[in-house]
């Protein structure tokens, strides 16, 4: 036995004072009475009937003795130790997207919290918890914990995602420990049925009379005015009918409702149509009721409004230009002329035969830029003059840009009879095209962190421009320059989000389906974060002191919809030990019951002296 606050037992110096007063107390109270007479025959009656009344004294003191001792040994707080009795603990807890399935009120997730929370009350003071988190990430919450108060308040904090699970990083977590003491007790809480496992304990949280249905592949068409949506259902438990119904714009009020008759485990397409002018967002969701909801609808958001941007094409011939970007884009589409360019708010500017004197803040391609200038990125040396017309010769770069930039470019044939020299490249570019070993169309990043593409000759003095190889690289080159910031709006849960940081982008921001806030870091050209929960997500961004808004949706995967699920093995390597350390008590509580009981006897003993023998 040791005591936490060994100068608690100073308070034992209580005892003798007790007793000094007790000897020294004075025991006879002065009354006054008619009549010694009837005093004389009351004390023979009282006697007669209170033959305790000489105890309740002793009583009293010995009740004060124990309360001194008690509160003494409960400041010092004694802890026994209890050989062989605890253990360390490591659980395993799934926070995927099925753990979310509800039945009698509560959900697995809950189910599995409270057992583990079993666990720790039933387990001897002085064992250790660890807690594992899985879902498809692995997240240790703590290690060898000692205070159970604590171990169940982060319990309580650790959320249920919406995505998958796999067990693999928390497997490597849990044989780490296993290696260090192998008699460490690994259980895993899930949903799945893993039928092998070793040297691991497996509870599953499943109920069998929990179902569900779900909503899966999801797409829309607009076309002419009528927006047409199709999408998958699926019951697994039994046969039903499912009512589905389409929503435009965040409205209560559906636009079009169907039923579908779907057999148990066999998926069933479905597909609706409404017309309209013009939509943000559609969703679709499943009227029945389930024991899982978050697979029960799915939200698509139109992207175009946000995604818009200008182009300002400078030139004295911007015909080539502007026949061939007509095509490739819906975008408003300017032209100037250069004696007229003035900067405004455009996403791109095109500079053929043309060189400003600054970039402006945005995508910039500059064709056939014979002058300097700052931050450019790159030195012009003037231009060259060929004998005869020369052939361009293809990158045959592996980088990922540049198979991405010449993507559907054949790249031969492509005559040239004088072009511009360029040297002293300050910043790094990718070279698609080049003529004795000069780069002649390259792309990279300026000085002002924009994308820019530069092109070596003028397309007049050249056939590129008559060439199927020239809308192939201009679509690749406006889509490398002026990227959609979110390619899509459509997402599953567990998947990682691009967001492509194009020019003046400031600041974006993230705020997830709980509320939650997350500030991504806009130094590289993609930036990227994972999608946690089913939900709408909204990706705020500042651009030019003008904030942009983007949704987007992120769906429960398809494989967490089932409410029977065979999962991983979950096997620890070695051999199993059941030695245990020495566990500890502590009597604190047994020490405040004990109290509570002596001051009671004490309050009675006290009523009883009073009133009943005077």
């Amino acid at each position: 036995m040791t005591f936490l606050y060994p100068m608690g037992l100073l308070g034992l110096i209580g005892v003798p004072i007790i007793i000094l007063i007790y000897i020294l107390k004075n025991k006879y109270n002065e009354q006054t009475v008619p009549s010694t007479y009837l005093w004389t025959l009351s004390e023979k009656f009282f006697k007669r009937r209170n033959p305790l009344s000489g105890l309740t004294g002793i009583i009293s003191l010995i009740l004060q003795l124990l309360t001194v001792v008690i509160v003494s040994l409960a400041i010092a707080r004694p802890i026994f130790t209890l050989p062989d009795s605890a253990g360390e603990y490591c659980f395993v807890l799934d926070c995927s997207g099925s753990m979310n399935t509800e039945s009698d009120g509560s959900s697995r997730f809950e189910r599995a919290k409270r057992d583990i929370i079993g666990e720790i009350d039933g387990a001897s003071a002085g064992s250790t918890y660890t807690l594992i988190a899985v879902s498809d990430e692995t997240a240790v919450i703590y290690e060898r914990l000692t205070d159970k108060k604590l171990a169940r308040q982060m319990l309580e904090e650790v959320p249920c995602s919406d995505g998958g699970t796999s067990y693999s990083e928390a497997l490597v977590t849990a044989q780490k420990y296993f290696d260090k003491n192998r008699s460490f007790i690994v259980t895993l809480y899930t949903d799945k049925s893993v039928d092998v496992h070793e040297n691991a304990e497996v509870v599953n949280v499943a109920f069998d009379k929990e179902f569900n249905y779900s909503l899966s592949d999801v797409s829309g068409t607009f076309m002419g005015g009528e927006l047409s949506v199709g999408a998958t259902v699926l019951s697994y438990s039994f046969d039903t009918t499912l009512e589905l119904a389409l929503y435009l714009d965040g409205k209560d009020t559906p636009v079009k409702r169907t039923e579908v008759a779907v057999k148990a485990g066999e998926p069933m397409s479905v597909s609706m149509s409404c017309k309209t002018d013009s939509y943000e967002s559609f969703r679709v969701a499943i009227e029945n009721e389930d024991s899982l909801a978050a697979d029960n609808e799915f939200i698509s958001y139109n992207l175009k409004n946000e995604s818009a941007y200008r182009i300002l094409i400078v030139s004295e011939t911007p015909f080539f230009l502007q026949a061939a970007l007509d095509v490739l884009t819906d975008t408003v589409i300017d032209t100037a002329r250069p004696d007229a360019y003035r900067e405004g708010d455009y996403g791109l500017y095109i500079f053929h035969s043309f060189t400003p004197a600054e970039l402006p803040d945005a995508a910039v391609w500059l064709i056939n830029s014979s002058m300097n200038v700052e931050n450019s990125g790159f030195g012009a040396r003037g231009i060259v003059e060929l004998d005869a017309p020369a052939e361009l010769e293809k990158s045959d770069s592996t980088s990922t840009v540049a198979q991405k930039l010449l993507t559907g470019v054949y790249g031969k044939d492509i005559l040239i009879s004088e072009y511009v020299k360029y040297s002293s490249m300050y910043t790094r570019f990718t070279t698609l095209f080049s003529y004795d070993s000069h780069p002649l169309i390259f792309a990279g990043v300026n000085g002002f962190g924009n994308r820019e593409v530069v092109i070596g000759f003028d397309l007049h003095k050249a056939d590129f421009s008559l060439s199927t190889d020239f809308v192939a690289l201009l679509g690749n080159l406006l889509e490398y320059s002026c990227p959609d910031v979110i390619e899509r709006s459509e997402y599953t849960c567990g998947e990682d989000v691009a967001i492509n940081i194009t020019a003046n982008i400031r600041n974006v921001k993230v705020t997830t389906p709980l509320g939650e806030e997350i500030y991504i870091d806009t130094s590289s050209g993609v930036a990227t974060f994972r999608l946690g929960h089913v939900g709408t997500y909204m990706v705020s961004l500042l651009a030019s002191d003008v904030e942009k808004n983007y949704k987007i949706y992120s769906g429960a995967p398809a494989e967490e919809g089932n409410p029977v699920q065979s999962g991983e093995a979950f096997s620890l390597s070695g051999v199993q030990e059941y030695e245990r350390t020495d566990g500890e008590f502590d009597p604190l509580m047994i020490f405040f019951v004990c109290l509570a009981v002596i001051l009671i006897a004490d309050w009675m003993v006290y009523c009883y002296e009073k009133y009943q023998l005077r």
